[in-house]
């Protein structure tokens, strides 16, 4: 049975791909050689077992029909039951004998409906392919390059994929918190390579979504400076720093990944930690490509999805810095024992330090007044997380562990009144 040259539209024929196989292709793809864009499915549904005659059904689809099916999001039945008018067959082959004395297969093409196939021709409802599929066309890498001297502006494209997936889709609300904790995170370095000088970059600079591409999923994003020539020396910064956290997150090794995030502030920490969650969260690594303004490079650094999970446990589980600080003389602002609550501020460097209490320390400052001539020392421990999404406090929580009235308070309270 030589459905290659069968006498459809498109014809001859070449075979793409075998779903069932039994003596023989029973289930299959197969695609023009004339027509690239134009498939065909065919799906063996009967078989005479004494003449050995053979029923199939041959549906014509597009590319981006194919694509769909063979990743799962059409289910198989309705490739035939939801055919196109005009692109729906059935082939019935039989044995023939020539005048000749020769023999062979012989098609009886017919046109059908899909809604007029028989129950028994059709697969199950819940059939479906589940095939790695590229369902749009595919990026490239090198129009970055083309599209930023275009624009003279520096454009980045940051490429993930979905685990769960078989086509090319990502997430929205993954891809959203994506965009957000890289903008974020663009900003937060710049502000740290400008440091105290005032330039319009650290006010007007932010990123803006172009476009989204596949390969799984590509954002396509452009480094924006409100009007302004942009200053390629911050945004050539910027990026060094996110390829150099990048290759720290694909060296699946700790010491590199904590001496990354330690070089910035936590609030660029919290940013960075931000970028990898969303990626995580769906099993995706990630591809930085990066075409900085006026340059004719192209710059793309990796990290495999098992590396950005395990870069984001170790940054959520990281034990935090402890130190001590000893307040020889501090006012009691705030003190609420039943919350566990307190405030100092530090007399000396007016400092003001506010968190939790120990049980110890709580017993001490039970009968402690507070206010401005509340003098008291205390020993405080200080908790520095890696990350902290507390941004008032930069990530540092306060812990008072003993506390106890400053000693000129105790003797005035004991001498004796005039």
């Amino acid at each position: 049975m030589d459905f290659n040259s069968l006498d459809l539209i498109g014809a001859p024929f070449e075979l793409v791909e075998t779903y069932v196989y039994y003596d023989g292709p029973r289930t299959f793809a197969m695609r023009s050689t004339g027509m690239p864009d134009l498939y065909y499915v065919v799906n063996t549904v009967d078989e005479d077992e004494e003449t050995g005659d053979v029923v199939a059904l041959v549906a014509a689809v597009s590319s981006d029909r194919f694509r769909a099916m063979r990743s799962g999001v059409v289910p198989f039945r309705a490739v035939f039951t939801e055919a196109a008018h005009g692109s729906l067959f059935r082939v019935d082959w039989a044995w023939e004998y020539e005048p000749t004395g020769g023999a062979g297969w012989v098609p009886t093409i017919s046109s059908l409906i899909g809604g007029d196939l028989p129950n028994r021709w059709l697969p199950s409802e819940e059939a479906r392919l589940s095939l790695l599929t590229a369902t749009v066309e595919p990026y490239e890498p090198s129009r970055l390059v083309a599209l930023s001297q275009a624009q003279a502006r520096t454009l980045f494209a940051i490429e993930v994929e979905h685990e769960g997936a078989r086509i090319t889709e990502f997430p929205a609300r993954n891809a959203g918190e994506l965009q957000v904790a890289v903008d974020g995170a663009i900003v937060s370095i710049a502000k740290e390579f400008v440091g105290t000088r005032r330039t319009p970059i650290t006010r007007e600079l932010h990123v803006s979504t172009l476009e989204l591409q596949a390969a799984s999923f590509v954002l396509v994003m452009a480094i924006d400076s409100g009007g302004v020539v942009e200053p390629t020396d911050v945004t050539s910064e910027v990026f060094d720093q996110l390829s150099s956290f990048i290759d720290a997150v694909a060296s699946n090794e700790v010491s590199p990944l904590l001496e990354e995030l330690k070089k910035h502030s936590p609030k660029t920490r919290n940013r960075l930690r931000d970028m990898l969650k969303p990626l995580a969260a769906v099993g995706s690594g990630i591809t930085l490509s990066t075409a900085i303004a006026h340059t004719n490079a192209l710059r793309a650094v990796s990290a495999e999805p098992v590396s950005v999970r395990a870069a984001v446990e170790f940054i959520e589980t990281v034990p935090p810095e402890v130190s001590y600080v000893d307040v020889r003389r501090g006012v009691l602002t705030g003190l609420v024992l039943r919350t566990q609550r307190f405030e100092i501020v530090d007399a000396a460097s007016n400092t003001p330090y506010k968190g939790s209490m120990s049980d110890e320390a709580t017993d001490e400052a039970n009968g402690l007044i507070v206010g401005n001539e509340s003098y008291v020392t205390a020993k405080i421990r200080v908790e520095t997380p890696l990350t902290n999404d507390d941004e008032q406090t930069a990530g540092v929580k306060y812990f008072l562990e003993s506390i106890e009235r400053f000693a000129e308070n105790s003797r005035q309270d004991d001498e004796p009144a005039p």
